[in-house]
């Protein structure tokens, strides 16, 4: 026996255009009708994207807050159930049924993350950005930093401004149709944008008004701690790489795609902020543009400088068993090699220390896959110069020398 009073179905996809209808729907149910177990049944849903399922999130955490109960049927469509559970929505929307997914150390994926505090904000970026460095090729260390300062940004605002009492969500979405496309989405079911600044903006008088200024230089709630460049800069990078940008508080929305900006009024309104960021890092060193500010160019910090360069930029430190679980397959290494050589590219002139106390053993296919790919990638030359060893067993050298010996075969 069912133990909900309220079904309510979705039965489409679910995307940047379509939760606010749910929303209706579920205020509908709660605020009017008086329910208070209700069932959100995805069963013949089709698709679902961050920018729908977040603030769709976001709501139903708010309302658990005020004692009203949901329960999740998840989609009949496997690989779409599958991804209810691995991006975290399903724990999110109803916890006592679905375990919070933990990716292990070797995957790259990073599940929707909820964040309160100022650690969990910089563990939650840390972890997205760390996946970026394993899974996109070809980053360029200016661009790099630009995607990792608008994702510290725009989780800061839900901790500066949102007085959201169930924190922010946080999601990244691999783009597999479009490999030099990184889009971050962030949420809270906080007081929205218009609220956030009116009382340092008393000319701002209307949801639209709020999402006008709030992609300005400078424009904050409180000047004297915050510069206000979070969302104008994050909007800019979204702008001069020809990517998106979403911007959803309470009745207003903005949306940037294809170079142009659209505004409008939303009747049913969403009560927080949404944002959501495509940046497509197709042209490397077009995104250092974006972070200009009272005519300067802002160069930010990343995680490569405080995580692994050395104060005196004479090396890099890299510590092999902290960036995997396993050593025994070839997927485990794919997400090392990509790093490397993303490092390699970023820090030229820098050697890069492999530190492997600690690991014992390696597989073969694991060493072909980092070490024999790597040294065809770079080339002999720059593979020596660029790569030295530092505590490897006998058997782990022994396995790396054979897999660069035959990529090498292969190649002559």
């Amino acid at each position: 026996m069912n133990n909900y009073e309220k079904s309510i179905v979705i039965n489409s996809s679910l995307g940047v255009d379509d939760y606010r209808r749910i929303l209706a729907t579920i205020h509908k149910a709660t605020h009017e009708q008086g329910y208070s177990n209700i069932a959100l049944d995805f069963s013949d849903c089709t698709s679902a994207y961050p920018c729908g399922m977040l603030p769709l999130i976001s709501y139903v955490r708010a309302l658990t807050k005020s004692h009203i109960d949901f329960s999740l049927l998840l989609p009949k469509d496997d690989t779409l159930a599958r991804r209810f559970r691995t991006s975290n929505w399903a724990h999110l929307l109803e916890p006592r049924n679905h375990d919070e997914y933990q990716p292990h150390q070797n995957q790259s994926t990073v599940p929707a993350l909820v964040f309160f505090t100022d650690q969990d904000q910089q563990s939650c970026v840390n972890r997205i950005v760390d996946s970026i460095l394993r899974t996109v090729s070809g980053l360029n260390r200016a661009d790099f930093a630009a995607v990792e300062w608008a994702l510290n940004e725009i989780t800061d605002n839900v901790l500066n401004h949102s007085q959201s009492n169930t924190g922010g969500i946080v999601q990244l979405t691999a783009h597999r149709h479009r490999r030099r496309a990184i889009e971050f989405t962030v949420c809270d079911a906080g007081l929205g944008v218009a609220k956030t600044l009116r009382d340092a903006r008393s000319e701002i008088k209307s949801d639209m008004d709020a999402l006008t200024e709030a992609v300005k230089e400078g424009v904050t709630r409180n000047s004297t701690t915050n510069q206000g460049n979070g969302l104008f800069g994050s909007f800019e990078i979204c702008r001069i790489s020809r990517g998106i940008f979403r911007l959803h508080s309470n009745n207003a929305r903005l949306d940037l795609s294809n170079g142009s900006v659209s505004y409008k009024s939303e009747k049913v309104p969403f009560s927080g902020t949404m944002v959501d960021a495509t940046i497509d890092i197709a042209d490397t060193g077009l995104l250092e543009q974006a972070l200009k500010f009272r005519g300067k160019v802002h160069r930010p910090t990343d995680l490569i400088e405080y995580k692994y360069e050395t104060d005196n930029l004479s090396h890099i430190n890299f510590v092999i068993s902290d960036e995997a679980s396993s050593f025994a397959s070839r997927a485990s290494g794919k997400p090392i090699r990509i790093k490397l050589k993303n490092i390699c590219e970023m820090c030229v002139g820098q050697k890069i220390i492999l530190d492997f106390s600690g690991v014992s053993v390696i597989s073969s296919s694991f060493a072909d896959e980092v070490f024999g790919m790597l040294f065809v990638e770079l080339g002999p030359m720059r593979f020596m110069t660029a790569l030295a060893f530092h505590n490897a067993s006998p058997t782990v050298v022994g396995l790396i020398d054979r897999a660069i010996a035959l990529r090498a075969q292969q190649k002559g």
